[in-house]
């Protein structure tokens, strides 16, 4: 019993023998002394095609495939031994042509990108080239042509069997491998209008020379192409050739005009697949684009929620890292009986405490409406609130904090907690750069107004500065020069200084660090707007 898929084969090989015949059939116009040489001949190109899709298989149908046709379309009229010859010769020819573009493993059959088509012409021309070549050979052996027609007959052969390749073998190729086919709407009903219309301008204009107006193929063809990329193309170019050859036989009549009338459908077949390629090529950068940009889309969302996890635990750290110091001295100065130590120490539990819900307040609305939530801000008192907070711990350890603010500064609209927690980082980041090295120093925090009427929030310090090769334009996330850092805290102040439209800036100087917020001035609108404030 006959296996299904050899059954499938074999009928798909007869299938294959039945096409070649009605193709040499319908091809087989203004032929060259009633030899099977034509203006195009497709026959060729549907056997790469089979030979390319299903490889050794159907070579003995491609090799019967001409003798079979000969015997058909024109009676073996050069006698059954040559046309066996021949058959073989072309066959053969053609069967290796197959199996070459099998074996360029760059070819795609889909023709997603020019050099597919690039790649087909050449096999086409150097299969047409050896098969003519051959069968002048054989021909003029046999005293069926002269010497003297050798060159003509080789031409037009060639030629012929190049524009059936270039036509019919994409055409089955896509056929079987494009997925999925343009879907055909009213725009391509007027593009193949136009296409007659084109070619009946190119026959029926009597004052036109021979093919004069053959240019005018170009517009419907390239039409179709950029709108239908490979499978646009390959079916126009089907509809031009027998429309060419229709439309010569009928205009010419008697008079072949091969030579011109090849050339130019070879053009026609070489730029009608390069512009499908192209276009095809386009959609594929644009899909690698669009795949290119979700996956970055993917990893900013992963790294954004990273980020936001450890700017969370970042700004909280620092909250809770007091209030376990200030519990343990409110516990021990309890145990002592220091009331009044013991006092201060909740008191600034209770700020801590504060402090901390306000940060994550401040994080919870800008995550939820990705806005800053702006109020009128008195920086004087937000920066008294960070004295006291940082100021008896820094001097603990060496360390003097100062503030400098100008007089008659105003209140202005921004996030206070934001501003706030931006200059706390500033601030501890100065001093653990301080404490890194060893060595205590001074902080100084400094607001003003910059000839511009910009706010300037300004930490210096007396620390080591920034080392060489760090970025001082665009602090990194998680990039640090601290042993114990977590690279969040210039990162986040210059988010917050975005956010407000403003910028940070960083530079080194021989004292040490300088870091400087820099933000668009808004002053409040109302009767508080008045109020300054003196230090």
């Amino acid at each position: 019993m006959i296996d299904a898929r050899i059954y499938r084969r074999l009928l798909i090989g007869v299938a294959f023998l039945a096409a070649y015949v009605a193709l040499d059939y319908v091809s087989f116009v203004k032929p060259y002394r009633g030899l099977g040489i034509t203006p195009w001949n497709p026959p060729p190109g549907l056997s790469i095609a089979v030979i390319f899709l299903g490889g050794w298989f159907y070579a003995p149908f491609v090799l019967i495939a001409p003798f079979l046709a000969d015997a058909i379309v024109r009676g073996s009229a050069l006698g059954v031994g040559l046309e066996l010859v021949l058959s073989l010769a072309l066959g053969g020819t053609y069967l290796v042509a197959g199996l070459v573009l099998q074996r360029i493993t760059a070819f795609d059959p889909r023709f997603r990108y020019v050099r597919d088509a690039l790649t087909l012409s050449g096999v086409a021309a150097a299969g047409a080239t050896v098969a003519a070549t051959l069968y002048v050979l054989i021909l003029l052996s046999t005293g069926t042509i002269f010497q003297t027609e050798v060159v003509a007959v080789a031409w037009r052969a060639a030629l012929g069997d190049v524009i059936g390749i270039l036509v019919v073998a994409p055409l089955v190729l896509l056929a079987v491998t494009y997925r999925p086919w343009p879907t055909v709407g009213p725009l391509a009903v007027v593009q193949f209008l136009t296409l007659f219309l084109m070619l009946a301008i190119v026959f029926g204009y009597r004052e036109a020379t021979a093919f004069q107006l053959f240019y005018l193929l170009f517009i419907p063809l390239l039409w179709i192409a950029l709108s239908y990329g490979p499978p646009g193309s390959s079916v126009a170019l089907l509809f031009i050739q027998i429309g060419l050859i229709i439309g010569a036989e009928i205009r010419f009549g008697p008079d072949p005009g091969l030579g011109a009338l090849q050339v130019l459908m070879t053009a026609l077949a070489v730029t009608g697949l390069i512009v499908g390629t192209i276009v095809a090529e386009r959609e594929d950068a644009a899909a690698r684009l669009r795949d290119q940009q979700a996956a970055i889309n993917r990893a900013l969302r992963v790294r954004s929620a990273g980020e936001v996890a450890a700017t969370i635990a970042h700004e909280i750290n620092q909250p809770l890292t007091a209030l376990t110091t200030y519990s343990g001295i409110a516990s021990k100065a309890m145990e002592e009986g220091n009331l009044d130590l013991a006092k201060r120490a909740i008191g600034k539990i209770h700020a801590e405490s504060e402090r901390a819900t306000e940060v994550l307040r401040g994080i919870r609305e800008l995550l939820k409406k990705g806005t800053l939530s702006k109020n009128s801000v008195d920086l004087v008192a937000k920066l008294e609130e960070l004295e006291t907070l940082l100021g008896e711990d820094l001097s603990k350890k060496g360390i003097r904090l100062s503030f400098a603010i100008a007089p008659d500064f105003p209140i202005i609209r921004a996030d206070g907690v934001q501003l706030q927690q931006a200059t706390h980082n500033l601030i501890v980041n100065a001093a653990e750069a301080m404490l890194g090295v060893g060595r205590g120093g001074a902080i100084e925090a400094k607001v003003a107004l910059s000839p511009e009427h910009d706010v300037l929030i300004e930490v210096r310090d007396d620390g080591p500065g920034f080392p060489p090769g760090y970025d001082v334009n665009e602090p990194t996330p998680f990039t640090t020069t601290k042993p114990e850092g977590s690279g969040l805290g210039l990162a986040v102040a210059r988010s917050i200084a975005e956010a407000h439209g403003g910028g940070l800036a960083i530079a080194t100087s021989p004292r040490g660090a300088r870091v400087v917020l820099r933000l668009p001035m808004e002053k409040e609108a109302d009767r508080e707007n008045s109020k300054r404030h003196r230090r």
